[in-house]
């Protein structure tokens, strides 16, 4: 949500206390760390919440709080809290540092690449670049004075170069600015999109904005000359989004119900390329078929189309063709979307099946 009365708080993995079991409440923000495959989300404005299962289950992390954008670099949680920016420690919980910004009047997005932060400020229209090479010492300079639009959403590409920015208003245009100079370009001239809030990009360099009018998610193209819907229902008033590269998973804060939802955007081709390359284990029907040329443990993981994992499952097989039943695994695996196979002996060797998968 995009009024400056509306204020929430950021959650994390390592210090989280099962017995303080809590809902999302009052949410605008949500952030993947891939290291410990967990989701943080803004809970009020006096904590942060922590899911390691995509949302069956959440749990306070220690006492820090947010009120909007986050980004997890390294070690570290970066977040927007009252105007000023928080540094927690993911290790502990523990507040690192704070930093006021001067002239702060709504510090909304946040995108981040290495050391930098990009950070749009909603209320004054400014765009500010933070230097966090020394958590301890965050330095803030003006990247962009005044876009002409009311920022919202930031993602910083991959390579490091340039921000992309989401706006707030009808018809809102979508911008690029460059990290170094601050010098903008408009990378669609009206996106046909109404209170963009959230963006994010995937492996391939596919930006997922959120919008509330209509209430959706549309992914475009790396130069957005072309655009789809991916997500046009479930949704309310989404808010900040956070695309889980590791897992293809797309997590999205909506403030209207206060709930996350997370979409799979996992692909099924994919599973049928890798094995043509090297079959050492496919699905047949209703098995998984291994062909070794020695043999050992392998760990099994089922996971559901939200990218948590629902069974996991040790086998010990011998060199030759084996021959596994779902339905003598588990009751997780014949529940699952996703089947991934790992070499307990060689974590390199690795594959993923899927079943039934579908995209929504």
């Amino acid at each position: 949500m995009k009024l400056p009365s509306l204020f929430f708080s950021l959650i994390t993995l390592t210090i989280c206390f099962p017995s303080l079991a809590q809902t999302p409440s009052s949410i605008e923000a949500v952030e993947y760390d891939p290291a410990s495959n967990s989701w943080y989300v803004s809970n009020g404005s006096q904590t942060m919440l922590v899911t390691s299962d995509a949302g069956q289950s959440w749990d306070y992390f220690g006492a820090a709080h947010a009120t909007h954008g986050m980004e997890v670099v390294g070690d570290y949680l970066y977040a927007i809290n009252s105007n000023l920016l928080a540094c927690y420690d993911l290790a502990s919980g523990y507040t690192v540092s704070t930093q006021s910004v001067t002239g702060a009047g709504f510090l909304n997005g946040m995108g981040s690449h290495g050391n930098t932060l990009v950070i749009s400020d909603f209320g004054t229209g400014r765009l500010l670049k933070v230097d966090i090479s020394d958590p301890m010492n965050m330095v803030v300079s003006t990247l962009v004075a005044y876009t002409g639009t009311t920022p919202n959403g930031v993602v910083i590409d991959a390579d490091g170069s340039r921000a992309v920015v989401v706006n707030w208003g009808g018809n809102a245009d979508i911008l690029g600015v460059d990290v170094e100079t601050g010098a903008m370009t408009t990378l669609l001239d009206g996106s046909g999109l109404g209170n963009c809030d959230g963006v994010d990009v995937d492996s391939e360099g596919n930006y997922y904005v959120s919008s509330w009018t209509p209430n959706r998610i549309t992914r475009f193209s790396p130069d957005f000359s072309e655009s789809e819907i991916v997500v046009s229902s479930g949704l309310s008033s989404p808010a900040d989004i956070s695309y889980g590269v590791e897992i293809d998973t797309l997590a999205v804060a909506n403030s209207g119900s206060s709930q996350v939802t997370f979409h799979s955007f996992a692909y099924t081709e994919n599973v049928r390329e890798v094995f043509s390359e090297d079959m050492w284990v496919e699905l047949q029907g209703d098995m998984l078929v291994f062909s070794l040329n020695q043999g050992g443990e392998y760990e099994l993981n089922s996971y559901g189309l939200n990218g948590a994992i629902i069974s996991k499952h040790s086998v010990s097989l011998l060199a030759g063709t084996t021959r596994v039943a779902l339905d003598r695994l588990p009751d997780g695996f014949k529940e699952g979307a996703i089947i991934s196979i790992t070499s307990s002996s060689n974590p390199e060797q690795t594959k993923s099946v899927k079943l039934g998968l579908r995209r929504f």
